[in-house]
């Protein structure tokens, strides 16, 4: 019994270094090297070797210590490589690192793939999650804008909102093999849950100068870039979740949007 197909068709592309999602893959003889592709440059002295197997662990925390629920996220620790000595090997590490995400990435090349669109997706739920089929249009679309962000998630968002459409994704981006993304996450999902809630609530009525509101974003700038050290990035009940954070983000330049358009009209 062979290889995985998917692996065969991503040794047929690497005839010279190639990235997939964070990892740099090198072709060599015999075999490939892997390592993040921050460690490009260094010796491999300087580098801790790891088998295949092993990479499953070290991908499950961030550098400082947090749990990575999402495998895509550019947050892989660096300071490693691994070398793949078979396509069975290269198959076994890739998968370790991002589970699943060869396969999408072959479905996708080979014209297979199918992407399940977000209303799709949440007409399937059930239970404590068939509150997102609440979810608004543009609730839907935020949420997608926030949680699929280059920021939190390195893949390419292949499924559409009711405002959005697919991201473009061409054969490579400027990270190297772009890897879609065919239906929305369990993150997506429980960020479309708490929208939905929220978008229930009541607004609260509250009167900001532009100066204030240029404090409060650059305040969201500042936790995003530093979130605390106990914050579970999988837990949106968190006030300083990340997805939660950038939907915040997106309301406050909205405002700031309208209060210039608002200056400008009075000036007319």
């Amino acid at each position: 019994m062979g290889p995985p197909l998917p692996v065969v068709g991503f040794r047929h592309h690497l005839t010279h270094p190639l990235v997939f999602l964070e990892v740099l893959c090198s072709p060599g003889t015999p075999g490939i090297d892997l390592r993040h592709v921050r460690d490009a440059g260094r010796p491999d002295t300087e580098l801790q070797l790891l088998e295949p197997l092993a990479l499953g662990a070290w991908a499950e925390t961030t550098s400082r210590g947090a749990f990575r629920p999402n495998r895509s996220a550019p947050t892989l620790r660096s300071g490693w490589r691994c070398h793949a000595a078979t396509d069975a090997d290269l198959h076994e590490a890739l998968e370790q690192l991002y589970p699943g995400a060869l396969a999408d990435w072959h479905a996708w090349e080979s014209g297979t793939a199918t992407a399940t669109s977000f209303r799709e997706f949440v007409g399937r739920q059930s239970g404590m999650y068939r509150v997102t089929q609440d979810l608004s249009d543009a609730g839907a679309d935020a949420a997608a804008r926030a949680g699929c962000s280059r920021e939190l998630c390195l893949r390419r968002r292949c499924w559409n909102t009711p405002g959005l459409g697919p991201d473009p994704i061409e054969d490579k981006d400027g990270h190297g093999l772009a890897i879609p993304c065919l239906e929305p996450c369990a993150l997506i999902l429980d960020l479309a849950r708490w929208t939905a809630k929220e978008q229930e609530a009541p607004p609260m009525e509250l009167q900001l100068t532009p100066g204030e509101l240029e404090s409060l974003e650059k305040a969201v700038r500042i936790a995003l870039d530093h979130p605390p050290e106990e914050l579970r990035e999988g837990s949106v009940r968190h006030p300083a979740n990340p997805r939660r954070l950038l939907l915040l983000a997106t309301r406050l330049r909205e405002l700031t949007s309208r209060d210039e358009d608002a200056v400008g009209n009075k000036g007319t």
